[in-house]
Formats: C-alpha cells, sequence, structure tokens
C-alpha cells in the first residue's frame, strides 16, 4: 500500500511542484506521555492572549480563552510523524484568518491546538507487523485486524480527550496568563485514520466535526468487495453471500459493526438494542421507511450526526477504498437530512466531495477544502441555526 500522504507536501525548505503544496513552517510541539501513548501536541506556543481582542466586549479579563483541538489520524502503515505537516498547515492557516478579524470579533480569540499519536500496532506501538498487512499480502484475519486497530484507535482518541487538558492546562492559565476552556474537538483522519473518524463522531458526542479523507463509513461494503478481489474462499462459494458470519468475517466482527461502525449502527442493529432498521451488512434500506422504522432509526441517527459537521474528501480513482462503498450510505444520510427528510431538523452539515481522477492519496485541492472547512467549523456558533446536509464534487 503507497503513503497516501507521500506528496501532499514538498520536502522542507523547497517550494511546491505540480502535486504538492510548500512544506508549511512548523508549529510548535510538545510530546507526552498519557495512558501510556506518546502524544505530540501542536501549537500550544501559537496560542492567541487576552490581548488579541477588545476584552472589554469579550467579556472582561477574567473571559476564558476557547480552545478547539484537532485530533489528527494517520493511514495504515504510518506513523503520526506524517501528520505534522497538516497540524502546522491547519494551525497556521487559522492562527492567520482570525488575526484578519476586527478586535471586537470574539473568533478573533479562538485558539486551535492539534493532537497526533500512533495508531495501535503502529510506529511506537508496533507489536505484529502482519497484522497491518491486508489479505494478499499473507494477513489472513485481515478484516479483524484492520477494524479492530482503527476502533481501538477511535477509543483511544476518547480516552485522551478525558485526560489531556490536565496535562496541558493543568495550572489554568498558559500563554499571556489567559485560562484555558476545551470548547470544541474535531477529528480529520486519512485512509484508516479516514475509517476511524467515522467511529469517533458516531461514539463520542463530545466530537462536533469530522473530516474523513479517503476512508469509508461502510466497512461491511468496502471488505467484502476486498475479498472478492483477494479471492477469498469464504466469498467465492456463495458469491458474496456466506461471506458474513465466515471465516474472513466473523459474527463477531458483524456484532461489533452494530455498535460502533456508522452504516452498522445505522442500517443494522445492536442485538442489545430495539433501535436501528435491523438490516444485514451489505442490504439496502426501503427506498422509503415505514413510520414505525424512522422512530426506530431517528434516535440513531441523532445521536450518529446530531449537530455536526462532516466533510467527506474522496478520490473518484481510489482503487483501495473506492468511493463507490461510501456512496450508498452518504446518499441515504443526505437524502432524509434535506428539507423534505425526516431528518431535516438534526442539525447535520455534511459535505460530501468527489475529486475525479485521484487515487489512494491526499491532493493540495483536497488539502484547501479542509482548510476552508475547519476555518468556518471554529467560526460556527454550535448554538446558531442548523445548515442541511450537501454534496459536491470537485474535478
Amino acid at each position: 500500500m503507497a503513503n497516501p500522504v507521500q506528496y501532499t507536501y514538498g520536502a522542507p525548505n523547497t517550494g511546491s511542484t505540480a502535486k504538492s503544496i510548500p512544506h508549511p513552517e512548523p508549529v510548535s510541539a510538545l510530546q507526552i506521555h498519557v495512558a501510556g501513548i506518546l502524544v505530540t501536541v501542536f501549537g500550544l506556543n501559537e496560542l492567541p492572549n487576552e490581548k488579541d481582542t477588545d476584552t472589554a466586549i469579550d467579556g472582561g479579563d477574567d473571559s476564558p480563552l476557547g480552545v478547539s483541538i484537532l485530533w489528527l489520524l494517520h493511514p495504515r502503515l504510518q506513523t503520526q510523524e506524517c501528520m505534522a505537516p497538516f497540524a502546522g498547515h491547519l494551525i497556521h492557516e487559522w492562527n492567520t484568518h482570525r488575526k484578519t478579524l476586527p478586535r471586537t470579533n470574539k473568533n478573533r480569540r479562538k485558539g486551535l491546538i492539534a493532537i497526533s499519536f500512533d495508531q495501535r500496532n503502529h510506529g511506537t506501538r508496533l507489536v505484529v507487523p502482519l497484522a497491518n498487512e491486508a489479505w494478499r499480502s499473507g494477513n489472513e484475519r485481515h478484516a479483524l485486524d484492520m477494524y479492530s486497530c482503527y476502533a481501538g484507535t477511535a477509543a483511544d482518541v476518547s480516552l485522551l480527550l478525558d485526560y489531556i487538558p490536565g496535562y496541558i492546562f493543568a495550572t489554568g492559565t498558559g500563554t499571556g496568563g489567559a485560562s484555558r476552556v476545551v470548547e470544541r474537538n474535531l477529528v480529520m483522519g486519512i485512509s484508516l485514520g479516514g475509517h476511524a473518524v467515522w467511529h469517533v463522531l458516531c461514539n463520542d458526542p463530545r466530537f462536533t466535526a469530522g473530516i474523513s479523507v479517503v476512508g469509508c463509513p461502510d466497512y461491511a461494503r468496502l471488505m467484502a468487495d476486498r475479498a472478492r478481489l483477494s479471492k477469498r474462499k469464504s466469498w467465492l462459494d456463495g458469491q458474496g453471500k456466506e461471506f458474513f458470519g465466515s471465516v474472513d468475517f466473523p459474527e463477531a466482527l458483524v456484532e461489533s459493526m452494530g455498535r460502533g461502525d456508522p452504516a452498522g449502527v445505522v442500517w443494522g442493529h445492536d442485538r442489545k438494542s430495539d433501535l436501528g432498521l435491523g438490516l444485514r451488512p451489505g442490504d439496502l434500506p426501503d427506498e422509503e421507511l415505514s413510520e414505525e422504522q424512522i422512530s426506530r432509526v431517528k434516535p440513531v441517527m441523532k445521536r450518529v450526526f446530531g449537530d455536526k459537521r462532516v466533510l467527506v474528501l474522496s478520490g473518484g480513482a481510489d482503487k483501495l477504498v473506492n468511493y463507490r462503498f461510501s456512496k450508498p450510505f452518504l446518499d441515504w444520510v443526505r437524502k432524509v437530512s434535506e428539507k423534505d427528510g425526516w431528518f431535516h431538523d438534526g442539525g447535520l452539515y455534511l459535505e460530501d466531495h468527489v475529486f475525479e481522477g485521484v487515487g489512494h492519496e491526499v491532493t493540495p485541492p483536497m488539502v484547501e477544502r479542509m482548510v476552508d472547512f475547519l476555518n468556518q467549523t471554529l467560526a460556527v456558533d454550535e448554538s446558531a441555526g442548523k445548515v442541511r446536509a450537501r454534496r459536491g464534487s470537485k474535478i
């Protein structure tokens, strides 16, 4: 598997190329140990202070400085180091933007930091290298290994969020003496990290925005086709009909998806719950749902997508995580969230961009969209009116 971020940024001290963004200036980086994980915190020294706004208008000298955290999740077979350029670029873009705002604008005082760490079984946490490989590379437990890896990473994000404020804002003061409070959490991930983004949004209500880059919210659909291409016996024997529940995709994995994977949670069901549509993996819901079905699935949609902002960036020529595996679920979510849909009042803002001719990689136009989305999201008052889902495309 090629590194999807290999050419996103040019080498340090060089300009841009036809495919790359100039390497960003680094921001401050502090590495700390939290719960057995080495965590890198970017941008603490660049946070604004009380001098950046008119504090008389902004609530007085004692008003806390709001800090948003952008959690960065790296691709499969990579490490957290590859996310450092994204941290530097996105933090710099936000700080540049906020400094152009009037001193009376409260967004001028909003700070942004980024956090990265090695996903499970990667980098400093590597235990079994083969477990990160695919079926074609000899890993017989590919479906289990990959899902448990990024589901575990999503759980790590939630665990780290419990304690990170105590490590970096323990005294309640920081640069310039302004008190700090974490007011918003956002998550951006690429490839394996993009899959994990969906789990974070699905399972942790503290996250109100996410950017999934060449990731997928429907693990069952993605892996069924990968089994077909890998000519797995479990798929060939019944042409896919016997795949779910087989040795390659055990029932335990199916049940886990029903508790954590967006398509599995919304379209499937947790056996311990009466909510969801109760579909088996790979099945599609009816064109129109009954009132009874809506009553079962709407609370799940509210938990997974209620009042959240989501940016999806996909490559139209991506052969590893093809957009067609995400499209059925995303189209369905978009439809039910539109003006005449039964989830129109759910507060979901969804941007779904497909970049034609782009493979399993992160291109400069994708990063441009990240920057715009992030700056817009940080400026949004989360108590303000809601914006409906929309779909876009990039060529």
